[in-house]
């Protein structure tokens, strides 16, 4: 039985849900409470704040911390999921410059109000939007308040495709920014791939991965 208090900075990978992370740190440690501070989507990889035992209490706090991705963005086509994991649902013949980019993305540094991702977490009369969204039921999803810290265009990939790195506040979906920065271009936009690289005061260069946790070869934040 694992009787500390604190938290576990995770290196999520990519594929796992995660609530199934939880599920495997839960099996490995056997704390009495346990439970992520913050999603990060299945496709995503990246800090994943792990509250174990009385730390649980700190959903609240941690959740409303500042946060920052790195995350790669096509333009010329978008799915209904937004990411790469659904299916092409717009697409046009584009050719979107550096410059281009950089330019329209000044213009997502601020306050905004955004439209979430049809396939997202958010509850819609007590039903998860992306259980619905499967299920192909109309949805109708509020905007929420945000901050954009800042939006920056690290590089060039290859045609058409980006790599950002942006700093925003709890509650933003990057997806959504890939979405309205293709609008902004008149093209379509889908997210390849996401990194979490910072949560709060929290690292990416402090976390820890699955297999160092079976192994117990990880640092344990307590509180």
């Amino acid at each position: 039985m694992f009787e500390k208090n604190g938290l576990i900075v995770l290196n999520k990978p990519t594929g796992m849900s995660s609530s199934l992370a939880v599920q495997i740190i839960k099996r490995t440690l056997k704390p009495n409470k346990i439970g992520h501070l913050g999603t990060l989507d299945p496709l995503g990889t990246g800090i994943l704040l792990i509250a174990v035992n009385k730390a649980t209490k700190l959903f609240d706090e941690y959740l409303k911390k500042d946060k920052t991705y790195k995350a790669i963005f096509y333009f010329g086509k978008e799915t209904d999921t937004l990411d790469s994991e659904g299916n092409v649902i717009k697409s046009n013949d584009v050719s979107i410059s550096l410059e281009q980019v950089e330019k329209i993305s000044k213009e997502f540094e601020g306050e905004f109000d955004q439209l979430p991702p049809n396939y997202s977490a958010k509850k819609i009369n007590g039903k998860k939007a992306y259980e619905l969204a499967r299920q192909g039921k109309e949805i109708e999803l509020k905007t929420r308040h945000i901050t954009i810290y800042s939006c920056k265009v690290l590089n060039e990939i290859a045609k058409n495709t980006f790599m950002f790195e942006i700093k925003c506040s709890s509650g933003t979906y990057i997806r959504s920014i890939c979405r309205d920065i293709a609008y902004k271009l008149s093209t379509y936009g889908t997210m390849l791939a996401i990194i979490r690289t910072t949560c709060g005061k929290f690292s990416i260069d402090q976390s820890c991965t699955i297999e160092d946790i079976k192994q117990n070869n990880f640092k344990f934040y307590e509180i």
